[in-house]
């Protein structure tokens, strides 16, 4: 399935919060007439926070290029990411008639942001530190974006006033974004001991073929350490890309804290 068609835009007060001097290029499309834009660098990462903006470019081979297409509609934005780790924005917006058709984007154009590390630093150590910055920044742009995407819940289970759901489930890349839910129904806070997801081999009544092998867990977003009576938390955990066999299959094992308030969804 296609990355675009799946990740609407991460909200615009992202990118007010994170680059207030910025003033944003407004790109205009239509349905009849594709617009270009060429990068610098070559495109890791585009999306669009409407469906009726569309974004594509080659997935396959690294290309500077993208094309960009609308039908009527709501305006949008645009999030670009280079194989560099640059983020360029801009706003969308649908106009019948184009003026312009192609925009070459400037380095000077990328988004600046305020938690770069010191130039000064020793070039080893800063060269990995940006990297993994890099990566948990982009981490974290997805999952902020998911969590304000309207998604149906997949599967769901309550117990002793204790509900977890799976909101969503993303494969992009060589990872899988998979958004949860726990919602406390109680008058109790409910503090979160662990959360796990697993790959589960037979059943537990025969304990001598039953095997969990825990998923480690990449980056985690909004994920909650207490639950207070009667409210909710919807958080993103991110997993390395993942296949199960035939005899395989997906749980969440969720346990309290000093507790009995234990849930156990199973996923397939």
């Amino acid at each position: 399935m296609r990355n675009y068609a799946l990740f609407p835009i991460i909200i615009g007060l992202f990118f007010t919060i994170h680059a207030p001097s910025q003033t944003l290029e407004t790109i205009y499309a239509n349905d009849h007439k594709v617009v270009s834009l060429s990068f610098m660098d070559p495109i890791q990462t585009g999306m669009t926070g409407s469906p009726n903006f569309t974004f594509n470019f080659n997935r396959e081979q690294a290309d500077n290029l993208g094309l960009l297409q609308s039908e009527k509609g709501q305006e949008s934005n645009l999030l670009v990411r280079t194989t560099t780790g640059d983020l360029y924005s801009f706003n969308l917006v649908y106009r019948e008639d184009l003026i312009k058709l192609h925009y070459f984007i400037a380095p000077n154009q990328r988004l600046k942001y305020p938690f770069q590390h010191p130039s000064n630093s020793i070039v080893a150590q800063d060269s990995i530190q940006k990297t993994t910055s890099n990566k948990e920044e982009h981490f974290a742009l997805f999952c902020t974006q998911l969590l304000h995407k309207k998604s149906s819940t997949h599967r769901s289970k309550r117990q002793k006033g204790i509900q977890v759901k799976l909101i969503d489930q993303v494969y992009n890349d060589d990872h899988v974004y998979t958004v949860y839910e726990l919602k406390n129904r109680s008058t109790i806070p409910y503090v979160l001991g662990q959360f796990q997801l697993s790959k589960v081999l037979g059943t537990p009544k025969r304990k001598a073929s039953y095997q969990e092998l825990p998923i480690a867990p990449l980056f985690e977003f909004n994920m909650p350490k207490q639950i207070g009576p009667s409210s909710s938390v919807r958080f993103v955990v991110v997993y390395p890309k993942f296949t199960l066999n035939a005899e395989q299959r997906l749980q969440v094992r969720v346990l309290e804290a000093q507790g009995s308030r234990h849930i156990t969804l199973k996923l397939r």
